[in-house]
């Protein structure tokens, strides 16, 4: 699967979305739904994007009153599982939808790109700044190299045997991260396979908190899980950065899309349209991620 070549299929949607979201929305999301009615929107999926949606939806409830809003960071898998089963109204990815999905939801599923992520592979804070290669990069992964003696890895300091950290089966990164560092989503071509010895754990914060108190250890995350508890690698010398997502030198990078099944309406288009506004892009950036659509400083200055 193609990262990229999912994209094509948003773009009708986006351009009919955006231009409304993008302004407008911001100033009428000040006023917006004081009938009375008592609206519900179960949003699930993304640990990654369950970051940024656990803060937005708090303040989109401000401003829309008689809106009840639940979120669950499940993965994306389950997320899009659920929105098919009817049991969701939104699914957060960090990925594209898989063609299997869109089959199963008999070719129903509608993806709206809110956000940008820089995938971030980490160290333990006490490392010395580290470059890595793709190929270097997916040799630690898979094993290949294996212990922080090694010549093309002891710049960080590091001893000891390294201990990869991974996302688990379903996570909307972890397939990310295969495709563009392991050089295969599905993990069947050789080499794209983890270490045997790979500690899997089913959150972004799981495996930041796992690195961050174990000197040896190697994982990735989101870059809106970034602290200084942790050291970000650079890639063929590039920090993953804002600025460097958005010039494209950081290539280890994807969007992060709000699902449904067919067109948004009712409340549900509400949110996903004030997602996109000036507000909305503004908590996208506050949350550590990579806004999509002009911010109020944009619309501002």
């Amino acid at each position: 699967m193609s990262f990229s070549r999912k994209r094509d299929r948003l773009v009708f949607f986006l351009i009919i979305l955006i231009p409304a979201a993008a302004v407008s929305s911001w100033f009428l999301a000040k006023s917006v739904n004081n009938t009375g009615e008592t609206h519900y929107i179960t949003i699930e999926g993304s640990n990654t994007v369950f970051k940024i949606i656990d803060t937005t939806y708090k303040a989109f409830a401000e401003y829309h009153s008689g809106v009840i809003i639940s979120v669950t960071g499940s993965g994306t898998g389950s997320g899009i599982t659920a929105l098919i089963d009817e049991q969701a109204d939104i699914a957060m990815a960090s990925r594209p939808y898989k063609d299997t999905e869109q089959t199963a939801a008999n070719g129903s599923l509608n993806a709206v790109a809110f956000a940008k992520d820089a995938l971030t592979i980490i160290t333990h804070a006490s490392a010395n700044p580290l470059d890595l290669t793709i190929d270097v990069a997916r040799a630690i992964f898979n094993g290949t190299i294996s212990d922080w003696s090694d010549p093309l890895v002891a710049s960080a300091g590091l001893t000891g045997a390294i201990q990869v950290v991974v996302r688990e089966s379903g996570s909307g990164t972890r397939d990310a991260f295969n495709e563009l560092v392991m050089g295969d989503s599905a993990q069947i071509e050789p080499g794209s396979e983890y270490v045997s010895s790979a500690i899997q754990k089913s959150s972004n914060q799981l495996i930041k908190d796992a690195v961050a108190a174990n000197s040896n250890y190697v994982g990735y995350i989101g870059l809106g899980y970034l602290d200084s508890t942790v050291k970000a690698v650079t890639i063929n010398g590039v920090e993953p950065t804002l600025e460097n997502v958005l010039n494209d030198s950081y290539f280890i990078q994807r969007e992060l899309f709000l699902i449904t099944l067919g067109v948004p309406e009712g409340m549900v288009y509400e949110f996903i349209n004030w997602s996109m506004s000036p507000e909305g892009q503004d908590l996208v950036l506050e949350t550590g991620f990579i806004n999509v659509a002009p911010t109020t400083d944009d619309v501002f200055t």
